[in-house]
């Protein structure tokens, strides 16, 4: 429980940076194209940043559905389709439709592993 809490406040975390991010990359007057040499490209680098900010967010989601999924059994998507290659690096991620089912195998087992321990807990007497 307290990993899924840590999780999400993590992830609030890096969604709250990145809705600010977004918000100046939005507000950003566009880079004057002409004098490309002598002035640097704010908005280009600002739209690197934000690119690769929503990479480690991926990332970061995925790292943590994979944990989950080795923990309560689930078999982790292999083939291609399901992870995508961050721009500019090696590491991969799910991808959104991969992640979704995932998430939903998780659940899955978490529910059985939680009916399983209820029943366990719970002691049924019939009336004779």
């Amino acid at each position: 429980m307290f990993d899924e809490l840590r999780y999400r406040w993590a992830l609030r975390q890096h969604l709250k940076q990145h809705k600010v991010m977004n918000q100046t990359f939005t507000d950003m007057p566009e880079d004057d194209l002409e004098n490309v040499v002598d002035e640097p490209r704010y908005k280009m680098t600002m739209g690197r940043e934000l690119q690769y900010q929503e990479f480690v967010i991926s990332k970061f989601r995925s790292k943590y559905l994979v944990e989950q999924a080795f923990k309560f059994h689930v078999p982790v998507p292999q083939d291609e389709d399901s992870w995508e290659q961050g721009a500019r690096t090696d590491e991969t991620y799910l991808t959104a439709a991969a992640a979704q089912k995932l998430r939903a195998d998780i659940r899955s087992e978490q529910k059985a592993d939680w009916d399983y321990w209820a029943n366990r807990g719970t002691h049924t007497t019939e009336a004779a």
